[in-house]
Formats: structure tokens, C-alpha cells, sequence
């Protein structure tokens, strides 16, 4: 398993990541595509839930 730091590092890459998608969604007038954005900026989140479990177990 890969150590607090670089869970750390790659929850805060993901973050940025998802919060570039929901902001590129805001610039989006096709609703599905912004659709599109939003639930990928929504999964991205999950991940980034579940890696911040890994790290306090």
C-alpha cells in the first residue's frame, strides 16, 4: 500500500482535478455535457473519500 505522503499528494491532484471539471462545466451551455462533467468531478470525489479512509486506518 502506498504510503500517507503519496495518498496525500494524489488526493490533492484529484482535487484540483475535479474542481477544474465542475468549473469547466460552469462555461458549458449543453446541459448534458455538463451533466457529464459534474458526475465526473462527483466521482472523482468518491475516490478521493475513499483514499482519506485508507489513510486513517
Amino acid at each position: 500500500m502506498a504510503d500517507k505522503q503519496t495518498i496525500k499528494h494524489c488526493v490533492e491532484m484529484c482535487t484540483r482535478t475535479a474542481n477544474d471539471l465542475r468549473s469547466s462545466a460552469n462555461n458549458i451551455t449543453d446541459p448534458a455535457v455538463r451533466d457529464m462533467l459534474t458526475q465526473g468531478a462527483h466521482h472523482i470525489e468518491l475516490c478521493i473519500r475513499q483514499c482519506d479512509m485508507a489513510t486513517k486506518l
